[in-house]
């Protein structure tokens, strides 16, 4: 990746902006690379960006930062992918781009479609462009949030920046905290994802483009809108002559993401998703050259584990007769000094996963690969949960509701008419339904479908005077008048929280020196994916109906086989770490509680529902606890010394090893 920045004054005052100031930001934003960099000043506007000097391979970013040409002046972050289809639509155009690298093809791209060339760019993408002729400012940002950007409007200046400590780093810009947006973090509430933990900061959402017009404020408008998912798929190919498209499409979407020579690594789990990247990789790779490697890169868990996949894996790789490279599940440690993570984030926000991930980065190195592909996108496209059970009952498909509901186990059990209530029945309460509910309940509102509420260490009253539920569902996606299935696919393509994951996934493996790539969160492989009826995706206890069929003859039978039970649940892990270390963290932090301190939790609220994690487990407890302490870990940075902190935590972690 690449760290890019804008500064563009407006009205009266039109100073050129300082290299001091450009070298700063810059600076700010080091993970994303320092050593190749380029500022170019203008009067009354800088754009700069700077990279890792193995980005500047051909196959990965190019040598140019900024390209001027014609006018405009152009700073890009992006792997952009279909280069061939983009120049052949520039060509109907008129426009050649002045050169192969990124920069070069946004800027022609600009040139031909202006403000909406956003979405004729196919990868992974943010950038900037100015036009020095006209003032005018576009911004950009790739529908997956795979590269991110942030901006703060200064009076009459626009701060653009990769990051949100860019943006800071701009002497102009203050620093004051949005409690409200650490609160919703601390809660795992992430709908409104165009806010940040700074009031004058905010991110450009994945999927939108930032205009400023000559002297006027900025202003977004969404490029790209996801698909709306099918039900019946009517108008269609078969079954089978479906699984041929996508076997086509997914060949295409992972040559496109390989780079033209040398090795790439897949990061392989036993599941169906990243085989079947594996899979048409090396068929690709068979049927047109063999000048590139596929290696796999894979998480060994012990016999037992849930997390276990390896003979999958194993089968996997030795269908293609390469060997895997190995990262021991025990050699990957969940906390690795996490007050100086915090301190080091932008945000209070952090992944569970992110050691894990970084292992697997290094896995890729010591592979010799710098690209890296994954099987993200499959849950999202290629399964649905159970809520289609809520269809079926709907629109009155009683019959094969009865036969999914028995072949996924349901009974007739207290337990299973519970899980029926919460499976089937409460997805179709609509919205004054729940109005009515909350009144009876004297404003305790139910909890909906897709709907994420403060934890009860959440002040009542902090939440209640920042409205948090009603931001919440404010900027979560809405339901409309789509089938539950549907409405759930639109949820995971939308809402804010999974850009925010992927933008940090992509960022801990350009840490480790790898360029991550997902061939099945490709475009055209979701709108061919939500073209397709429902049942492909799950009947009953069989998911991923389309995709396994997709990828027959790629890889084994037993691999490609429904499963009596799933594999590959990290939960275990996660519990496991979170109970063990949560202790020793907890004992260091709450005594003096920054977060409590704003007012945002009750101390002795939190203390009591960890004590009872830590004691009885809970999946969905601990992930929230996780947040919270993530949150107080990153506040506390930003108000007292990290040094203090960490002897803080060193203590406490011995306290509860003596006892």
């Amino acid at each position: 990746m690449t760290a890019i920045l804008g500064v563009f004054a407006s009205g009266d005052d039109k100073r050129t902006p300082s290299e001091t100031v450009g070298r700063r930001m810059l600076e700010a934003m080091r993970t994303k690379g320092i050593e190749v960099s380029e500022i170019r000043s203008f009067d009354g506007a800088m754009v700069a960006a700077s990279r890792h000097a193995w980005e500047c391979a051909p196959d990965i970013a190019g040598d140019t930062l900024v390209a001027e040409w014609d006018g405009l002046v152009v700073a890009a972050d992006a792997s952009l992918y279909y280069r061939a289809d983009l120049r052949s639509a520039l060509g109907r155009r008129g426009v050649m781009a002045p050169g192969t690298d990124t920069a070069h093809l946004v800027a022609a791209a600009y040139r031909a479609w202006g403000d909406d060339c956003a979405e004729r760019l196919e990868g992974d993408f943010a950038f900037i462009v100015w036009n020095r002729k006209t003032g005018r400012v576009c911004a950009a940002r790739d529908f997956a949030g795979k590269r991110t950007l942030a901006y703060a409007q200064l009076g009459g200046t626009l701060v653009i920046a990769s990051t949100v400590a860019g943006v800071l780093a701009h002497p102009e810009c203050p620093a004051e905290l949005n409690l409200a947006a650490i609160a919703a973090t601390a809660s795992g509430m992430f709908a409104a994802g165009h806010e940040t933990a700074y009031t004058a900061v905010q991110t450009v959402p994945a999927g939108w483009t930032l205009v400023r017009r000559a002297e006027q404020r900025a202003e977004l408008f969404r490029h790209w809108i996801p698909p709306v998912a099918s039900d019946d798929g009517r108008g269609g190919s078969s079954f089978v002559d479906g699984a041929l498209q996508l076997r086509e499409l997914l060949m295409r979407a992972t040559t496109e993401r390989m780079p033209a020579q040398g090795r790439t690594a897949v990061w392989l789990s036993g599941g169906w998703d990243s085989t079947a990247v594996f899979g048409i990789a090396q068929q690709a790779l068979q049927e047109r050259d063999g000048k590139r490697l596929v290696l796999p890169v894979s998480m060994s868990y012990p016999v037992g584990d849930p997390g276990r996949e390896d003979e999958f894996i194993q089968s996997t790789a030795d269908r293609w007769g390469v060997d895997v490279q190995w990262v021991r599940i025990a050699d990957v440690p969940f906390f690795e000094r996490p007050a100086q993570r915090a301190a080091r984030r932008d945000e209070p926000f952090a992944h569970a996963f992110e050691m894990w991930h970084r292992a697997l980065a290094r896995g890729t190195r010591a592979v010799g690969a710098r690209v890296a592909l994954d099987g993200m996108g499959g849950d999202q496209l290629f399964q649905v949960s159970e809520v289609y059970f809520a269809d079926l009952l709907r629109t009155g498909h009683w019959i094969e509701l009865a036969r999914d509901w028995r072949a996924k186990g349901g009974g007739f059990r207290m337990r299973d008419a519970r899980e029926f209530v919460r499976t089937v029945l409460d997805p179709l309460v609509g919205e004054r339904t729940r109005r009515a509910i909350t009144v009876l309940r004297r404003g305790r509102r139910p909890t909906g479908y897709l709907e994420r509420r403060p934890p009860s260490w959440i002040r009542r009253e902090f939440a209640r005077e920042h409205h948090l539920e009603e931001r919440e569902r404010a900027f979560a996606p809405r339901r409309g008048r789509v089938s539950c299935a549907a409405f759930e696919t639109e949820w995971y393509l939308s809402h804010a929280y999974f850009p925010r994951v992927f933008g940090v996934v992509t960022g801990f493996a350009l840490d480790e020196g790898v360029d991550l790539r997902s061939p099945l969160y490709d475009r055209r492989v979701i709108e061919f994916a939500a073209s397709r009826p429902r049942w492909e995706r799950s009947t009953g206890r069989d998911t991923k109906l389309l995709l396994r069929r997709a990828v027959r003859g790629l890889l084994p039978e037993a691999v490609l086989a429904p499963r009596a039970a799933r594999t590959g649940v990290t939960s275990g892990y996660f519990d496991d770490s979170m109970r063990k270390h949560f202790p020793g963290l907890l004992n260091g932090l709450m005594q003096d509680s920054a977060l409590r301190e704003v007012g945002i939790i009750d101390a002795e609220e939190f203390r009591r529902w960890s004590d009872h994690y830590v004691r009885n487990g809970g999946a969905q407890l601990g992930v929230t606890l996780f947040f919270t302490l993530q949150a107080e870990l990153w506040l506390r940075s930003r108000v007292r010394p990290i040094d203090e902190l960490v002897g803080e935590l060193d203590t406490a972690r011995e306290t509860v090893v003596r006892s």
